[in-house]
């Protein structure tokens, strides 16, 4: 593992175990979305991060739940808030959202939980992408290969890589921490519970190309049927 990227897992597990309990903003995060400190809940889910705004709720916001967050390899065991998605048309963020992000290279992270089969088609998890739908660049999380294997789809160089696997297994109603590092041009490395479980070669995005289309519990507006049936407690941008 480079340092950067063990600074940066560091970084996370020290962060996560503090701010499930006090919400604390974490320096350098563009995004920082957190179900503990939402004001703006069911309307939005307020972005905590440097890039502001919020993704809006669309009038079909997920639940907010609490319970037990218990992972021993993050050293985590609290009493925590966290959004559940259990119907069909579900989620935060629709196109034209307040929250841009400009980043080459990124880490996306998420604190979340699968709670049982697709609630629709391909059972997408988020998206960040360039406006339009079918935008210059972007990333979409799904569990298209199936229930529990997390994969993805890539907008960059001019168009849209298939759907490909990143390792990562989603036990059902096993919370998990899940960080993607991109590299620009070089790599994309899966980390699940602080381990890497695959990497793969990385694509060009480009700074001046903003992901201007953040969606959380699907992977565009439009696709809201597609939504994920999980729960999501914290999730995470970085540049």
């Amino acid at each position: 593992m480079r340092p950067l990227t063990l600074a940066f897992s560091l970084v996370f597990l020290l962060a996560t175990v503090c701010t499930i309990a006090t919400a604390d903003v974490v320096p350098g995060a563009l995004l920082y979305l957190d179900a503990a400190d939402n004001p703006d809940y069911p309307d939005a889910w307020t972005n905590l991060g440097e890039a502001g705004g919020e993704l809006s709720s669309g009038g079909n916001e997920p639940e907010e739940d609490n319970g037990i967050i218990k992972k021993d390899a993050l050293g985590i065991n609290e009493d925590a808030q966290f959004y559940t998605f259990n119907e069909s048309g579900q989620g935060f963020g629709a196109d034209g959202d307040e929250v841009v992000l400009n980043v080459s290279d990124w880490t996306i992270e998420f604190l979340l939980r699968r709670n049982g089969d697709a609630l629709g088609p391909e059972h997408h998890i988020a998206g960040f992408q360039n406006i339009p739908h079918e935008g210059a660049q972007g990333i979409r999380l799904n569990l298209w290969e199936g229930p529990d294997d997390m994969t993805f789809s890539i907008h960059a160089g001019g168009g849209k890589a298939g759907v490909q696997p990143l390792k990562v297994l989603l036990e059902q109603d096993v919370w998990n921490w899940v960080a993607l590092v991109h590299t620009n041009e070089d790599s994309l490395v899966a980390y699940q519970n602080g381990k890497e479980v695959s990497k793969q070669a990385g694509w060009e995005f480009k700074k001046g190309t903003p992901l201007d289309m953040v969606i959380i519990g699907a992977n565009s507006y439009g696709e809201r049927p597609r939504t994920f049936n999980g729960s999501i407690a914290i999730v995470r941008v970085y540049d």
